[in-house]
């Protein structure tokens, strides 16, 4: 995974780009480029402070039906296990697989952000990634600090 995907991942949680064309991004990477997703994505959301009452929320929000493996998976609690658990489903799970820890990372997100970030913070995540510029500039720092 690059920084331009680590992009394309929180404008998709914080709904910048469409379900359709996240669902497309995602489904345009061969099955191990979408297993490296799922697992930066599950790291993503365990770091954002993801928790187990978050999870039916999660559902709700990802529009999953409750009775998919990944979200009954998620509802049985020990969230770490669980997720160790769904980056171990078959490709056929990747996309519901996806979609639930969006849904995941977007709310433990929100929290996060709510409770440390208001007032500002320097995640470059947590900044207008709708705005051209402000993407551009954020690979032009991380672009610099690879060379230093």
């Amino acid at each position: 995974m690059n920084l331009t995907d680590e992009i394309t991942i929180n404008q998709i949680q914080q709904a910048l780009i469409s379900q359709e064309d996240a669902k497309n991004w995602f489904l345009s990477f061969p099955t191990q480029g979408q297993q490296e997703i799922l697992q930066r994505l599950s790291y993503m959301t365990i770091q954002a402070g993801a928790r187990e009452e978050d999870v039916c929320l999660a559902i709700t929000k990802s529009k999953l039906r409750t009775t998919y493996t990944p979200c009954v998976l998620l509802s049985k609690g020990r969230l770490k296990e669980q997720m160790a658990k769904l980056l171990k489903l078959p490709s056929s799970e990747f996309i519901k697989t996806f979609f639930l820890l969006i849904s995941l990372l977007a709310i433990a997100d929100a929290r996060r952000y709510d409770k440390y970030c208001q007032d500002g913070c320097s995640h470059w995540w947590h900044r207008d990634l709708s705005d051209r510029k402000v993407v551009d500039e954020i690979r032009c720092v991380f672009e610099q600090s690879i060379l230093v």
